[in-house]
């Protein structure tokens, strides 16, 4: 009984020690193990999560720059150390490093964060590893929907956080400035690992309407040669300037542009 009545007198406390915009801003998911997931629920909507480790914490993306974030970090671990790493440049996953002092990322990205931000930028690459104590998290390259494009993979815990790489049902390959075989190339790496994956954790939680699995990888490999063999139907992705080409197998949908495949 004492321990439910200190556990609920914390509960009380983070609540109240978070301003009022972040319940407005986001929602947090507790997905156990040390994850939390940080939706974005006003403005431009995108997926940040929260890795909380024995040393210190990783936070992966920093959604559009609704007010709060740095205050929903703070309540969940305290004074604990943490980094804040950018699964691409995208402003919808990269908006919020305004609040932070330090972001690390893959230098092709650079060009793609927010103007004027003097956010400390320290570059990662394929096999930089955040190591948080009990949990490792080990950089994986994926070129295609930007060209710094990463994943971050807990081996031991078996997941992924993919960001936009391999998107949350879609992946928006024809804004690269990348041909598709590029690509194609990066989701041939993910597919190599994907015995070894249990869990994906994608950049936009909201678009995920049923939970993707493993098998979505494969999936967006298998698409994405047969647009470039040209043996599946496609048809017009109509979103103003950012307009392209759609495909769909199985659970995965490329847009991709007809004008650069090779």
């Amino acid at each position: 009984m004492k321990k439910l009545l200190l556990s609920l007198l914390f509960l009380t406390l983070l609540i109240y020690s978070i301003p009022a915009q972040v319940s407005e801003n986001y929602r947090v998911d507790d997905l156990k193990n040390g994850i939390w997931r940080i939706q974005a629920i006003k403005g431009t909507l995108s997926t940040a999560y929260l890795i909380d480790g024995s040393k210190e914490a990783l936070l992966i993306d920093a959604c559009t720059g609704q007010e709060g974030l740095k205050e929903i970090v703070s309540g969940l671990i305290g004074k604990k150390p943490f980094k804040l790493a950018l699964t691409h440049g995208h402003g919808d996953h990269s908006g919020g490093i305004k609040y932070f002092s330090d972001v690390y990322l893959h230098e092709a990205d650079t060009n793609l964060l927010p103007k004027g931000v003097k956010t400390n930028r320290h570059y990662i690459s394929e096999g930089y590893t955040f190591d948080l104590g009990n949990q490792k998290l080990e950089v994986i390259s994926i070129p295609g929907h930007t060209p710094g494009s990463v994943v971050f993979f807990n081996r031991k815990a078996r997941y992924m956080m993919t960001g936009d790489g391999i998107g949350s049902s879609m992946v928006w390959a024809h804004i690269s400035k990348d041909p598709l075989t590029v690509y194609l190339a990066s989701v041939k790496k993910l597919e190599a690992m994907k015995n070894e994956v249990d869990e994906l954790y994608v950049g936009h939680n909201e678009q995920e309407k049923v939970k993707l699995t493993p098998q979505y990888i494969t999936d967006m490999r298998i698409v994405t040669e047969k647009v470039l063999d040209g043996t599946i139907e496609t048809s017009r992705y109509e979103m103003g300037a950012r307009s392209g080409m759609q495909a769909t197998y199985g659970s995965a949908r490329l847009i991709f542009n007809p004008e650069k495949l090779r």
